[in-house]
């Protein structure tokens, strides 16, 4: 079998795993709500743009301020939901990564 069967084979896996379908259900709320949606995406902005902007050391400091500000929003339940499965779903692709490079020093 080709490495390409093979990738789409592991895509479809992965596509079928609870942290993958909980994700997308969870965006999908998000998506719904333009309020909350609006509120995520200027702050992932505000996020980008510092780390663009400013050294390390000192996007640090102002990352610590942004997440301040936005902390309250970060304990609403939809937005909760959503990070947390997005993480849960990071944790299974970096298993996975770490599983390939396993297999690849063997």
């Amino acid at each position: 079998m080709s490495i390409n069967k093979k990738t789409i084979e592991l895509a479809t896996c992965i596509k079928n795993t609870e942290e993958f379908r909980k994700m997308n259900e969870n965006k999908a709320s998000l998506d719904k709500n333009k309020t909350i949606k609006k509120k995520l995406d200027n702050y992932l902005l505000k996020k980008k743009n510092i780390y663009s902007n400013f050294s390390l050391e000192e996007a640090s400091k102002k990352i610590s301020v942004l997440n301040e500000e936005y902390k309250d929003f970060f304990h609403t339940p939809i937005i909760s939901e959503y990070i947390k499965s997005t993480k849960n779903f990071n944790d299974l692709m970096e298993n996975i990564y770490k599983t390939i490079e396993k297999e690849l020093i063997k």
